[in-house]
């Protein structure tokens, strides 16, 4: 007969892989909604490796993911897409790596380009894009 602990535990696996499963998630964004499902941190870090090990989470995948989304589809600057990253809780080496391999500088160069000319300089600093480049763009 499963104890209250192990069914809890794995009610919040449940809950919890079912958020992953949804759309790639960091181990911030994880830690905190077992945070707010009730989950103490021992509870939390046990789980967490569990989700790791079964691959719902991924750092790198994750931090890919939202490279591409932000930049793609929203069109922000790198700039503005580390600090999303950072208050994620992604490493810093894994960001300048992710940044360097995933935007391709022309696209970027292109980007910018168009932000500039069809909206402006504060709006393509506002999306994260580097002062200086912004200047020199077109």
């Amino acid at each position: 007969m499963p104890t209250g602990k192990t069914s809890s535990l794995e009610t919040l696996y449940g809950k919890v892989s079912r958020y992953c499963a949804y759309q790639e998630r960091s181990s911030g964004e994880v830690r905190q909604k077992l945070r707010l499902l009730g989950a103490d941190a021992a509870v939390a870090a046990k789980l967490l490796q569990r989700l790791r090990e079964e691959n719902f989470v991924d750092e790198e995948r994750f931090a890919r993911a939202y490279v591409r989304g932000k930049f793609r589809i929203n069109g922000w600057g790198r700039l503005k897409i580390r600090n999303g990253l950072r208050a994620k809780g992604v490493e810093e080496d894994l960001i300048r790596r992710v940044l360097d391999e995933e935007i391709n500088l022309d696209e970027y160069q292109s980007l910018l380009c168009k932000i500039v000319s069809e909206k402006g300089l504060r709006t393509a600093i506002s999306r994260g894009f580097e002062p200086g480049e912004a200047y020199r763009s077109c």
